[in-house]
């Protein structure tokens, strides 16, 4: 199994994308593209890409402007001068071609956590042709902090005024009362797992920023405006197998609740929708040391059922 690093321009005009190849043994059985979430990268995906490989798969991923090594090879963390969420579909898209040219006639299949999933299931109704699985892991829905900066008119006219400008009190804002639910949290961040070390993991990560602009945020929230509006479920060709899963004590999908509102959106558009909910778990389910493998081994067993 070999791992290939690419770089190839962002849609923003400014910034080199970093993205890799990992390939298995042999010739892969098809084509799995990773998008990672908001403030993190793609290399915390590394178990999971190792599970895909040994099934035969050979896997794709970035790091989004503004993240990770993109970010930080041309000193833009957490500053995305996006001009826009389309630019990170785009960046999505130009990875997807390098892809599929890469290996021609082979089933293409997307997998997005957290914003990720915003990305994955904008890219989808966008971009969807071909995407012959889509797989959606701590799915956004329901997520008030995101729908009352859409329609906050002083939080617009500050990202007008300045893109560039920090987030400041922004993103706490939009990510707030994420741990409400958590008795006693030891951090604000506490929401992402279960696990201690997995949180701190995350917060010791060099890779990972939330110290950010506005800009980003404000592409956080319009993206989540767009995905949760009436229009999207219906772009996303209805041909599309959709995998939801998510722990049910994860604010983003709203405990829960988000992710069968999402399933319920997909199957009246005609879209076949698979959910699994994880009794008890949180944000990043397939981090959790005790949980990944059950996670991947879902996924797996998925792809495998869509392929078959």
């Amino acid at each position: 199994m070999s791992i290939r690093e690419i770089s190839f321009p962002s849609a923003n005009g400014r910034d080199t994308v970093k993205a890799w190849a990992y390939s298995p043994l042999g010739q892969p059985r098809g084509i799995i593209q990773i998008v990672h979430g908001y403030g993190e990268h793609s290399r915390r995906y590394l178990h999971m890409i190792s599970k895909f490989q040994a099934a035969g798969f050979v896997v794709y991923a970035d790091d989004h402007i503004g993240h990770g090594k993109t970010g930080y090879d041309g000193g833009t963390l957490g500053d995305p001068h996006s001009g826009g969420y389309e630019t990170y579909l785009k960046d999505e898209k130009a990875l997807h071609d390098i892809a599929v040219s890469d290996y021609p006639g082979i089933p293409y299949m997307m997998f997005g956590h957290s914003w990720g999933s915003m990305l994955a299931r904008a890219y989808a109704a966008k971009y969807g042709d071909d995407i012959t699985a889509l797989m959606l892991c701590g799915l956004c829905s329901q997520w008030q902090g995101c729908e009352d900066a859409y329609t906050n008119e002083e939080f617009r006219a500050a990202y007008e005024a300045d893109p560039s400008q920090m987030a400041g009190d922004w993103f706490a804002r939009v990510f707030s009362g994420m741990t409400d639910r958590i008795e006693n949290p030891n951090s604000p961040a506490d929401w992402i797992a279960n696990d201690p070390n997995v949180v701190a993991d995350h917060a010791g990560d060099m890779f990972n920023t939330f110290d950010t602009t506005i800009e980003l945020v404000w592409d956080f929230v319009q993206l989540y405006h767009f995905i949760e509006s009436p229009e999207w479920a219906p772009m996303v060709p209805s041909r599309i197998p959709v995998y939801l899963i998510s722990g049910d004590q994860d604010p983003c999908g709203n405990y829960g609740e988000g992710l069968y509102h999402v399933a319920n959106l997909l199957a009246r558009s005609g879209n076949k929708t698979t959910v699994r909910a994880y009794t008890g778990y949180r944000h990043e389910i397939h981090n959790e040391l005790e949980l990944r493998d059950e996670v991947e081994d879902g996924l797996i067993a998925f792809i495998n059922s869509v392929l078959s």
